[in-house]
């Protein structure tokens, strides 16, 4: 397992790659620090200041998920939202055909152990608030901001 912790206009980043892919990007603060330089790691770091900075709507980089088949749904559904739109956690749950488990949903998201790449910062509640963000609701406004999304 390989890390590399980055700095952004939104947080400090940890980037764990595993096999090739990435497994995990958490949001850290500043006693974390790693500097591991794969390929992977680089190609990463670079499309998420590219992100930051508005220049990338869409990344490249492999990803490798561990959770349950229902999580793994949700996370699918939740790499097909579009750059600055949103989706309710209602609107996941009838993605994934499973139309009364909103609440599981919000735990699946919850539970994204790469958030960014996996927008669970897409997701809000169905009032059109912001709903819940695992790594912070001011993140969560941030990233908003950086796609312009507006609620």
């Amino acid at each position: 397992m390989k890390q590399r912790t980055i700095k952004t206009t939104v947080s400090r980043l940890n980037l764990v790659e595993e096999n090739g892919a990435l497994i995990e990007l958490n949001f850290v603060d500043a006693t974390v620090s790693y500097h591991d330089n794969t390929p992977l790691l680089l190609q990463a770091e670079k499309e998420i200041l590219e992100y930051m900075n508005g220049s990338r709507k869409e990344f490249t980089i492999p990803l490798q998920v561990e959770g349950t088949s229902f999580q793994k749904d949700v996370w699918n559904a939740m790499l097909q939202i579009p750059y600055g739109e949103v989706r309710s956690y209602g609107e996941i749950a009838k993605m994934i055909q499973r139309p009364k488990s909103c609440r599981a949903v919000g735990n699946a998201c919850n539970k994204n152990p790469i958030a960014i790449l996996i927008p669970c910062h897409r997701v809000i509640a169905s009032n059109h608030k912001l709903g819940g963000f695992g790594c912070g609701a001011d993140n969560k406004i941030r990233l908003h901001e950086i796609e312009n999304i507006k609620l």
